[in-house]
């Protein structure tokens, strides 16, 4: 969107137009009358008027004609060299003006050096007022350019983040199922029943995955909703060996959270941790408020080995937090005593 004039981009530069030439009149008037004539007379106000006059229609003129957007889309210096090219030409149209009179009353003092000098001193008096008002044109259209070219820049790298976010949340689904999968696989051979349970909770499962995608932020409390889904699912499987603990600090509850990312660790914990002890484990979720930001733990049973290296799913985890909130977020995932993993969000609040 770009800037919106209260009065309309016509009228502010007919406005414009106006109080800038009208300068002429003011400027030129005063000097003849303090510093070179030493009184006023109305026939240099005229004169001046005339100029003005003259000024206002060849600048609106020649900028119709011989200046267009597309010269402000070339390098600065081919820009400032036509901006020189340009003062000189309108200046010399307007000295021409001023001067053609002349070629109906006496044509004869056209051709003298008098005048010649005459017509030369006029094009560098007129050439400063001229200059004055192609810098400010140009300095206009110059910002006025640089200023669509970072809005353009900002957008694409908006749609970029935003095609990288859905371009993770995407990976992160068929991870996910995968896993979930072969927890109902396994679960199928001992009991139909539970079985039939745990495809339920799989389903609502699958309809929050695909709800996710359409908002970046949701509350906790929905987030942990879902992880509560999954890790019943993931007790069906284990039973007694899987013991879960979730305390939450009442004011995190309405407090914002990308989707499914402490699912993305509660997933890793089981993967990581519990299906590899034979007597399973604990796996306890908290979060807390701490200062200017959010603070998500989750614990679990097990260790990390001296070469472990973060999977698809805490990778996908990590660049979604850098893309949501750059330099304000950490994730950390560490040994926490000899039989414990500490998985740690931390996140400015929304």
């Amino acid at each position: 969107m770009g800037k919106k004039w209260p009065l309309g981009k016509t009228k502010v530069y007919w406005l414009l137009q106006i109080l800038g030439w009208s300068s002429i009149i003011f400027i030129e008037t005063v000097n003849y009358t303090f510093f070179i004539h030493g009184q006023f007379e109305w026939a240099f106000f005229q004169q001046f008027t005339f100029y003005s006059l003259v000024g206002l229609f060849v600048s609106h003129a020649y900028k119709s004609v011989f200046i267009r957007s597309h010269v402000f889309e070339k390098s600065l210096s081919r820009i400032w060299s036509k901006a020189f090219f340009d003062t000189l030409m309108i200046a010399f149209l307007m000295s021409f003006m001023l001067y053609l009179p002349y070629a109906f009353i006496d044509p004869s003092t056209l051709l003298s050096q008098s005048t010649l000098i005459s017509f030369l001193g006029q094009i560098m008096n007129l050439g400063r007022y001229v200059l004055v008002w192609i810098i400010i044109y140009y300095l206009y259209h110059i910002l006025k350019r640089n200023a669509e070219i970072t809005e353009q820049k900002l957008m694409l790298e908006n749609v970029a983040k935003s095609a990288e976010l859905e371009l993770l949340k995407i990976q992160l689904n068929p991870h996910f199922l995968f896993n979930a999968l072969n927890s109902i696989k396994a679960l199928v051979l001992i009991d139909q029943e539970k079985s039939r349970d745990a495809i339920i909770k799989l389903s609502e499962l699958l309809r929050f995955s695909l709800n996710y995608e359409k908002a970046p932020l949701i509350s906790i409390n929905e987030e942990i909703n879902e992880v509560v889904k999954y890790l019943e699912l993931e007790q069906i499987r284990f039973g007694k060996r899987l013991e879960v603990e979730i305390v939450l600090q009442e004011e995190t509850l309405d407090q914002r959270i990308p989707p499914a990312m402490v699912l993305t660790l509660a997933e890793n914990a089981i993967k990581h941790g519990i299906t590899k002890l034979p007597d399973g484990g604990i796996i306890k979720i908290e979060s807390k408020i701490k200062g200017a930001r959010i603070c998500v733990e989750v614990v679990n049973s097990g260790q990390l080995a001296e070469n472990f290296s973060m999977g698809i799913g805490l990778t996908n985890l990590q660049k979604r937090l850098e893309n949501l909130f750059p330099e304000n977020a950490s994730f950390h995932l560490d040994n926490f005593g000899n039989q414990l993993v500490k998985s740690t969000l931390i996140y400015p609040i929304s």
